[in-house]
């Protein structure tokens, strides 16, 4: 038996996709759970309306307050009852026969969880704002590999063999690599040729601030998650981690200041390279590279912060 579980939290925008989409590969689960984490919009009479002309075992889980995402898996596991448990979020659309690929690896009695690909093709990535094209630009057009709770396989006994996800460390981001650290010791770890769209909450009118925010939750999650775990990775998934933080402390070295300088400059500019070749025309792109440069102030402030409180908190 395979259980379904979707954390919500205003997701009106992006939900009936989600849910078409994981529909249409209804042959491959038994029961969706729900967890409705003090949404604010109508996402669950979207997700009632959709639902109950439909033949689905499905349950409703409300929270009387924001609870975080690390909290919104926990109620959703304990309330699974199948062997296998699919996390998923409520702002993705699954491809062709991805949850039958998703599942596949979990044939193995080894395999402790399966993971998938996000993919952004260019042409919906054209259709966005371009405060999204700009959120989204790093992936066009490529496979991005990753367990991150938006659309991951996990044997429920295991889940329940390592622990609950840490809902007293991580609010919003952060979760998922803080359980993948500790399932390793459970099991396989497996790739799989799943994939989804990330629409990323889908708002007409997502903004500057939406970034910066989302820029935030990460940084914080990656100083509380090295606070936690220390080099889980070794020195590679360090500087992977914190390449925006070391650039930033390299300027302050004598000998490395300038060649952080240059890398800086290199690093401001290709990151955003799709944005100048296909926005050249629109104006706001000027203002670019001073962003990616505040972006990388807001890094550094964020996982200092989420280093020295031990914990991510900010949503």
């Amino acid at each position: 038996m395979t259980s379904v579980v979707i954390p919500v939290y205003n997701g009106e925008n992006t939900m009936r996709k989600t849910l078409q989409s994981l529909l249409s590969q209804q042959d491959f689960f038994n029961e969706l759970i729900i967890v409705d984490d003090h949404s604010k919009d109508n996402v669950v009479g979207l997700i009632e309306n959709f639902l109950s002309p439909k033949k689905i075992s499905y349950k409703i889980i409300r929270h009387q307050k924001n609870q975080g995402l690390a909290a919104s898996y926990n109620a959703g596991i304990k309330a699974a009852h199948g062997e296998l448990v699919v996390l998923m979020h409520q702002d993705v659309i699954l491809y062709s026969d991805s949850l039958k690929l998703l599942l596949q690896p979990l044939a193995d009695p080894q395999v402790a969880c399966a993971y998938h690909y996000t993919y952004q093709p260019f042409e919906i990535w054209q259709k966005y704002n371009f405060w999204q094209k700009y959120f989204f630009c790093r992936w066009v057009d490529k496979k991005i590999y990753g367990m991150n709770g938006k659309f991951d396989c996990f044997r429920r006994q295991a889940l329940i063999d390592n622990g609950p996800f840490d809902e007293t460390t991580f609010h919003s981001a952060g979760e998922d690599s803080d359980m993948l650290i500790r399932l390793k010791n459970k099991g396989k770890v497996i790739k799989s040729q799943a994939g989804i769209l990330h629409l990323h909450d889908g708002k007409p009118n997502f903004n500057l601030l939406d970034i910066v925010k989302k820029q935030a939750q990460l940084s914080e999650a990656q100083g509380a998650l090295f606070r936690k775990h220390g080099l889980f990775s070794g020195p590679v998934g360090l500087v992977k981690s914190f390449f925006r933080e070391i650039l930033l402390v390299a300027l302050l070295i004598p000998y490395l200041n300038w060649l952080a300088l240059i890398l800086v400059v290199v690093y401001i500019f290709l990151i955003s390279r799709q944005m100048y070749f296909h926005e050249y025309k629109n104006p706001r792109i000027l203002i670019l590279p001073f962003l990616n440069v505040f972006l990388l102030l807001v890094s550094l402030f964020f996982s200092a912060r989420g280093f020295i409180q031990g914990r991510q908190i900010f949503h």
